[in-house]
């Protein structure tokens, strides 16, 4: 049990450092209507599939970095602020992450 509390203390903790830089930096919410649902459901497969340039949801999808380590790294950063910008009816919306002078980039327009 005591391992099985630090482990989860420790992922916490992981996942804490990884977002802690992440920023939205630029967000519109007035470009036309979106589909929140579908949005999401991009969103939840772009972990795992970097299509970026691709279109999903009725919106170009992109991801990037610049000496950036890991893009499942970026995606973890950046997800939940994604999530907010979503369900705030963004239709244009880019976040970035940084790791020392690493960089990554996400979103949709």
């Amino acid at each position: 049990m005591k391992f099985t509390a630090a482990f989860v203390a420790i992922a916490a903790f992981a996942v804490s450092q990884v977002s802690a830089n992440a920023s939205i930096v630029r967000q519109y919410n007035a470009l036309g209507a979106t589909d929140q649902g579908a949005l999401h459901t991009c969103l939840d497969n772009y972990r795992w599939d970097n299509w970026d340039g691709q279109d999903c949801g009725g919106r170009g999808w992109f991801k990037g970095s610049h000496n950036y380590k890991s893009p499942t790294d970026c995606y973890d950063a950046c997800a939940g602020l994604l999530v907010q910008a979503i369900n705030q009816g963004a239709s244009d919306v880019e976040c970035d992450d940084f790791e020392g002078s690493a960089r990554c980039w996400m979103g949709f327009h």
